[in-house]
């Protein structure tokens, strides 16, 4: 193993990378401002709303929707391109598209109805 091929290994150039991360890091937390310590220091920021904790329901559900729908949409886009453009027949083209589309559609509907 020459040198250069160990210097640009993988684990080794992590390691490296790792260590510049924390000198970074050390180095922000020596030059940042100090300031007073608050206990909103360390919540999540919204936008400088102030949010009221019980009226927020988290729910994942319409986040999981949307990922459907975009795994959906990027499926569909990588079958459709990479179809022969030379082939005769494209009618699964046409039914995948359309089967795409009942999907999508069945999606819009039960995230409209709750």
């Amino acid at each position: 193993m020459s040198n250069a091929t160990f210097w640009f290994s993988p684990p080794i150039l992590i390691i490296i990378f790792m260590v510049l991360g924390a000198l970074l890091l050390l180095m922000g937390r020596v030059i940042s401002a100090k300031g007073e310590y608050n206990r909103t220091k360390h919540l999540h920021y919204s936008c400088g709303e102030d949010l009221d904790a019980p009226h927020v329901q988290v729910s994942y559900h319409a986040f999981f929707r949307l990922a459907l729908l975009f795994s959906i949409l990027h499926i569909v886009a990588l079958v459709i391109s990479t179809i022969d453009r030379n082939a005769d027949n494209k009618i699964h083209a046409v039914l995948y598209l359309i089967g795409a589309g009942v999907c999508i559609f069945i999606l819009l509907e039960r995230n409209e109805q709750k």
